[in-house]
């Protein structure tokens, strides 16, 4: 196999990996915006719909590495749900561990310090969304062959 072969895998799973972070993202900037009288409405409807954009647009990433994967002849077996895996390589360890620390992270904000929208609060779903989100890619069938199809021979 090519070179530009299993580049031209790779990139569809990498560009699904950034909409998610800028979908995530905009979390953070949400309190700039508004939809209160005195508010930044503007701000609030761009990061909202920069919010759904760069989820669908990463879905849609997604989706094409999983087309690709299933035609290619060292796929395995189709079909199955992964969502339960955890801590399957070391990127999957590092979101795993991100994800528990961001539910703690909103569970201490919202439930004890009682504080919205801290930027604990914040922080904590940005790491939340960005985690799980991350989980499922890096614990899923995609980047498992990924992994195996484009490693060095």
């Amino acid at each position: 196999m090519s070179k530009n072969v299993k580049n031209q895998s790779k990139v569809p799973f990498i560009m699904s990996v950034i909409s998610f972070f800028l979908s995530s993202a905009t979390i953070l900037f949400m309190p700039l915006g508004s939809f209160e009288p005195e508010g930044n409405n503007l701000l609030a409807y761009v990061l909202a719909i920069a919010f759904w954009a760069f989820l669908l647009l990463g879905i849609v990433f997604i989706l094409i590495t999983d087309k690709k994967r299933r035609k290619h002849p060292l796929s395995g077996r189709p079909g199955g749900v992964i969502f339960l895996r955890f801590f399957k390589n070391k990127p999957a360890i590092i979101f795993d561990v991100l994800l528990i620390a961001g539910i703690l992270s909103l569970i201490i904000s919202l439930l004890i310090i009682r504080t919205f929208p801290s930027w604990l609060t914040l922080a904590g779903t940005f790491i939340t969304v960005f985690s799980l989100e991350m989980h499922a890619l890096f614990n899923g069938k995609n980047y498992e062959w990924l992994c195996k199809y484009t490693a060095k021979r």
